[in-house]
């Protein structure tokens, strides 16, 4: 589940499904995943983007291999990549032991509107997690009750709601105001295309598919494919930053 939660942080499940599936048949194990090169697991991210996140893992899954798995949220939170987050996900739903709920912002969103009447933004997070407890039903073990909740705001609570047919509109504590009152649409994401995300990543392939270091010229030839052009400053401090993060040599 950890290599599932660290690929859907930041990328679409489209795009994830069929990596996630050759990943996990390439690497089945903690410790099949620690004993490969940094650079064959960086190959293998290779579409998914913010290669840090499998920096990330590879790291992590050297720590359980030589720790084994830790019980508790300090303990996940330990491991390379785990936020808050990733390891009350793990907790809840791989181990099932009890924690916090883990706030994503589906989970967030519908707590905020149905139990607090408000918007996410306007919620903190303390208030979230007790308005989430307090409304399980008992017949719910917490995993459950985190699933049930997290396809309501999947299918219902959106940032643009779609509040017919949901299970929690009768008692929805925004139900009047958000149909009176549509709540502004979420920010979209920065355009890949031109981007210094964009430079790296074209960087990092480069390097990854080179025998020899990528060096500033081979960097700026691998560069050069781009639309419109970066300049030179704008390659050297990407090369910079990958070197730094050592993503690549």
């Amino acid at each position: 589940m950890l290599v599932s939660e660290v690929m859907l942080q930041q990328t679409q499940v489209a795009r994830v499904a069929p990596c996630y599936e050759r990943f996990l048949a390439r690497w089945p194990t903690p410790a099949a995943l620690a004993q490969s090169s940094l650079a064959d697991v960086l190959r293998a991210w290779q579409g998914l983007g913010y290669p840090r996140r499998a920096q990330a893992l590879w790291r992590a899954a050297a720590a359980i291999d030589s720790g084994g798995w830790p019980r508790d949220e300090a303990g996940l939170r330990a491991l390379p990549g785990v936020g808050a987050y990733t390891a009350r996900a793990l907790l809840t739903f791989a181990l099932g032991l009890p924690c916090p709920p883990p706030l994503d912002v589906n989970l967030s969103r519908v707590a905020a509107r149905a139990a607090l009447g408000i918007e996410v933004d306007e919620a903190a997070a303390r208030n979230l997690e007790q308005a989430i407890d307090a409304a399980r039903p008992r017949s719910l073990d917490r995993r459950e009750y985190a699933f049930a909740l997290f396809d309501a705001g999947a299918l219902h609570c959106r940032a643009l709601p779609r509040c017919g047919g949901c299970p929690l509109a009768q008692r929805c504590a925004s139900r009047e105001r958000v149909a009176l009152h549509q709540p502004a649409p979420a920010r979209r994401q920065a355009r890949y295309e031109g981007s210094h995300r964009q430079l790296r990543g074209v960087l990092l392939s480069a390097s990854l598919n080179s025998a020899t270091r990528l060096d500033e010229d081979a960097a700026t030839a691998a560069a050069a494919r781009l639309r419109p052009s970066p300049d030179p400053a704008a390659v050297r401090r990407a090369l910079e930053e990958l070197r730094a993060e050592r993503l690549i040599d």
